[in-house]
C-alpha cells in the first residue's frame, strides 16, 4: 500500500492561493490575515485534515507549546469531578490553540517561595494555570513579582499583575440561606472548605452576612469545618445530630462535603428534607443522581478552566487587558435535598 504523503504548510498555502508565510501567520496568530483569507485558510486545513507539526512550530516560535497546570498532591485528585471539569476546560482550548497541556502536582501547603517560578525558568511550559491554591500563597506573589504569565482558577487575589478567574461565591451561599428561610427553616449549619482557600473563605463569610440579614443566628456548635473532603464532612457531621435540639438545615461549601453530610443523617434515621434539608456548592455530575438528588450552587467550573486557559494565552500573545479579573455567575439547582 502506498504511503500517503503528509500534508504540509505549502500545500495549503498552494490550495489557498496564498504564501506559505500567510498560513504561517494564520497557525501562529501572529501578523496580519485578512478575515476572508482566514476563513479560506481554515477551511483548506479542516478539508485536508492537516495537522501542524507540534515539535517544528515549538522550534521555530522559541515557545514550548505547553500549559503548566498545577493540581494539589493528594489521593485520587484526577478521580474528583471538580478538578476534572476544571482540566476539561483548560485542555479543549489548550488543543484548539495547538497546546498541551501538563500537570504539575504540588503541596498547596508547603513548598519554596520560588517553587513556580522555578518551574517556568526551567522552559518547561509556556505559562501557568494555578488550581486549589491557598489565600496569600507566597509563590504566586513571586510569579507576579517576576511578571511570568500565569491565571488563578477559582482563586480571587487582588493584587498588581495576578490574573483570575473564580464565581460569585457571596452570591451562591446568599441564595442558598435565602431559599432556605422561604422554606420555614431557621437552624441552620454551615459545613466550611478549607478557610486557607479564597472560595471556602467567601462562603464562609457570605453565610454568616446573610444569616444576620435575616435575623437568624450562626449557632458555633452547628459549624462544622469539613476541608473540602466528604469523609472529614461525614465524621465531623455527627457532631450536629448528637444533641437534643438538631439544625433543620445544613449548607455545605461543596458538593462532596454535602454527600458526607447525606450518608451521616440517612445513619441517623433522618428525613431528607423533611427533618433536614441540605445543600451543596458546585453541582457536580453526580448530585443530580444520588438519592435524594442533591440541591446545590451551580459554579460553571469547566467554564472556568476555559476560561481561564483562553485568558493565558492572551496574556502570553500580549493580546490582555491588565489585569483579567472575571467573576462568574452562580444559579441555585432545586432539587429533592431542599
Amino acid at each position: 500500500m502506498k504511503k500517503q504523503r503528509k500534508i504540509t504548510i505549502a500545500d495549503i498555502a498552494r490550495e489557498a492561493g496564498v504564501s506559505a508565510m500567510t498560513v504561517s501567520r494564520y497557525l501562529n496568530g501572529k501578523g496580519p490575515v485578512a478575515a476572508s483569507t482566514a476563513e479560506r485558510i481554515k477551511a483548506i486545513i479542516e478539508r485536508l485534515q492537516y495537522n501542524p507539526n507540534w515539535l517544528a512550530r515549538s522550534l521555530s516560535s522559541k515557545k514550548s507549546m505547553i500549559i503548566g497546570v498545577t493540581i494539589p498532591r493528594i489521593e485520587h485528585a484526577l478521580l474528583d469531578n471538580y478538578i476534572a471539569q476544571i482540566l476539561s476546560g483548560v485542555t479543549d482550548v489548550a488543543l484548539q490553540n495547538d497546546y498541551r497541556i501538563m500537570l504539575l502536582p504540588f503541596n498547596p501547603e508547603h513548598g519554596t517561595d520560588n517553587e513556580f517560578s522555578n518551574w517556568y525558568h526551567s522552559k518547561m511550559f509556556d505559562g501557568l494555570i494555578l488550581l486549589k491554591t491557598m489565600h496569600r500563597d507566597p509563590r504566586i506573589k513571586s510569579l507576579a513579582e517576576q511578571k511570568i504569565p500565569f491565571v488563578l482558577a477559582n482563586h480571587k487575589y487582588y493584587a498588581p499583575d495576578v490574573h483570575f478567574i473564580d464565581v460569585n461565591n457571596k452570591l451562591g451561599i446568599r441564595l442558598a440561606v435565602e431559599y432556605l428561610v422561604e422554606k420555614g427553616r431557621s437552624r441552620i449549619a454551615f459545613v466550611a472548605g478549607d478557610l486557607r482557600e479564597t472560595n471556602a473563605r467567601d462562603r464562609w463569610n457570605a453565610f454568616c452576612k446573610t444569616m444576620q440579614e435575616q435575623n437568624l443566628t450562626v449557632n458555633k456548635e452547628w459549624v462544622m469545618h469539613g476541608q473540602f473532603n466528604q469523609e472529614i464532612a461525614y465524621r465531623e457531621s455527627e457532631k450536629l445530630f448528637r444533641a437534643k435540639t438538631i439544625p433543620d438545615a445544613v449548607v455545605c461549601s461543596d458538593d462532596y462535603m454535602a454527600l458526607g453530610v447525606i450518608r451521616r443523617i440517612k445513619e441517623r434515621g433522618l428525613r431528607i428534607p423533611d427533618d433536614v434539608a441540605v445543600i451543596g456548592f458546585d453541582d457536580i455530575e453526580i448530585a443530580a443522581y444520588i438519592q435524594p438528588a442533591l440541591t446545590t450552587v451551580r459554579q460553571p467550573i469547566e467554564k472556568i478552566g476555559r476560561l481561564a486557559a483562553e485568558s493565558l494565552l492572551k496574556l502570553l500573545n500580549g493580546k490582555a487587558d491588565q489585569p483579567i479579573r472575571r467573576l462568574l455567575s452562580v444559579q441555585l439547582i432545586k432539587r429533592e435535598s431542599a
